[in-house]
């Protein structure tokens, strides 16, 4: 059952993005607005520094209680074209914590000035970095919302396919694995979603496919070969437009052999884990992928 503060949350998530960021509005407005701090400070109990791995740009982010035998790679959301720093940067801290490990965040290539496969390489590199520190497969869990939970996705199909060591578990937060959008539940799935707009990520996914087919399990990994990948938990918003992504990517999975959890939150919007110092299933939704990484991790 959706909590009243998630449906009073929803409503006035609508109203602002509906008020904030209109349709057809430039990306340099869009980069201006993400980069506002516009939700919640830092924890006290989390510490973050910009640092380098492999010199791929990111932050590494550290709860009071990280172990140091574990690490999570996380691959931010934002359409392949956005960076909201001050909001990642909260949720990143707050699932590190479940977790008990360090996180580094990839500050990768956005698009459409570096486009596919600009930020899976960045990703990958990042990835072998954390190898390269000391960090083994087992040590290492990767997570990512929207955008970078395609980017998830195609580092694992990646990974598997040139024969490298895969992390122990994976996490999709309402990831974006379809590029191609021509999904036929999509306009049903549009009526429900306050704020998400199919059009925008059309935009946005075209901006960093460029000229290559969407097709490509990497842009699109709804269309790999997924045997081989580790346990998965996959997570949406029964009320976002990319709903039907996850679920198809957990089926395709779990048909192939993945172990894989899926859930589909009641009356949640996209990313809703963003939101866990508003509402409460944002919150439990955090619990639950620490535990989920405990259990497969070190």
């Amino acid at each position: 059952m959706t909590s009243l503060r998630a449906k009073l949350f929803s409503r006035a998530m609508k109203i602002f993005f509906g008020i904030m960021m209109p349709a057809n509005m430039s990306l340099g407005t869009y980069r201006k607005f993400a980069n506002q701090p516009l939700f919640e400070p830092m924890p006290r109990d989390i510490a973050w520094e910009k640092r380098e791995i492999n010199d791929i740009a990111g932050e590494w982010i550290t709860p009071s209680n990280a172990l140091s035998d574990r690490v999570l790679l996380y691959l931010h959301g934002g359409g392949y074209v956005l960076r909201t720093p001050h909001v990642h940067r909260v949720l990143v801290g707050r699932l590190a914590r479940a977790a008990m490990c360090k996180a580094f965040m990839v500050d990768y290539r956005l698009a459409p000035e570096n486009p596919f496969p600009s930020a899976l390489e960045d990703v990958i590199a990042a990835y072998r970095g954390l190898l390269a520190a000391g960090y083994s497969p087992s040590q290492i869990v990767v997570a990512g919302d929207s955008a970078g939970g395609g980017l998830v996705g195609a580092l694992l199909v990646r990974l598997r396919d040139v024969g490298e060591a895969l992390p122990a578990a994976a996490c999709f937060i309402s990831a974006m694995l379809d590029c191609t959008f021509l999904n036929e539940a999509i306009p049903e799935l549009q009526k429900h979603d306050p704020y998400l707009r199919i059009s925008d990520l059309r935009t946005m996914a075209k901006s960093y496919y460029g000229d290559h087919d969407p097709h490509d399990p990497l842009i699109s990994p709804v269309f790999a070969r997924l045997q081989g990948l580790p346990p998965l938990l996959i997570y949406a918003g029964e009320n976002e437009v990319l709903r039907s992504d996850a679920v198809r990517f957990a089926e395709k999975a779990r048909g192939e052999g993945i172990d894989v959890i899926l859930k589909v939150w009641e009356g949640m919007v996209h990313a809703f884990p963003i939101y866990a110092g508003f509402i409460p299933e944002g919150k439990a939704a955090i619990t639950e992928m620490g535990a989920f990484f405990q259990k497969f991790i070190g």
